[in-house]
């Protein structure tokens, strides 16, 4: 099962047990003279232990699994790109100008070593664009915004090899559905 349907099937669940502990507190508490007050009480503190409870687990379970480096750790590569209506330009070299840009988006795709920190250093030349990057099979894996004037830093650790497309995620024009760029991960036998 994809990561989305199982947070889809996730957050149905939890709904679907909130909206029946909130139907069954207000049938049981439509009588008011049923209503044992030291009891509620208790039952709210316990609640309430046992929501924080439950988040400090989510929290443990989840938080030592997300993509984000450690510490002041140093990127094995860095790559540059502008976002300019409508393509992306992915350069090893800076991308500053037009002519940068129009070969960065031209050229052969940038390739990146498998199981290795890669440092994305995203930016605009015209206008706000979202920066997707996806998975070979479609699965969006990170995103970051580019706009004009500002370096955003993306960091990633990508394991499997294969092109990797980057989409456009913020609505920038009229051709903003065609707005693709693309770089390919390559094993590098050393691990």
């Amino acid at each position: 099962m994809i990561p989305q349907y199982k947070a889809l099937l996730a957050f149905l669940i939890i709904t679907a047990a909130a909206t029946a502990t909130f139907l069954w507190v207000t049938r049981n508490t439509a009588n008011k003279e049923r209503l044992n007050l030291e009891a509620v009480s208790k039952l709210r503190s316990r609640f309430a232990i046992t929501c924080a409870l439950l988040l400090i687990a989510a929290l443990a379970l989840t938080l030592p699994h997300l993509p984000y480096p450690r510490g002041s750790e140093i990127p094995d590569k860095v790559v540059f790109v502008a976002a300019k209506q409508f393509a992306f330009g992915l350069s090893e070299a800076p991308i500053a100008s037009d002519a940068q840009w129009e070969a960065a988006s031209q050229g052969p795709a940038v390739r990146i070593p498998a199981n290795r920190l890669v440092e994305f250093r995203v930016t605009s030349l015209d206008v706000n664009h979202g920066f997707g990057v996806y998975s070979p099979g479609g699965v969006l894996l990170a995103q970051t915004q580019a706009m004009p004037g500002y370096v955003n830093r993306l960091r990633l650790r990508l394991q499997n090899p294969g092109r990797y497309p980057v989409l456009c995620l913020e609505l920038c024009g009229m051709e903003h559905h065609s707005m693709r760029g693309i770089f390919e991960v390559f094993a590098t036998g050393k691990e």
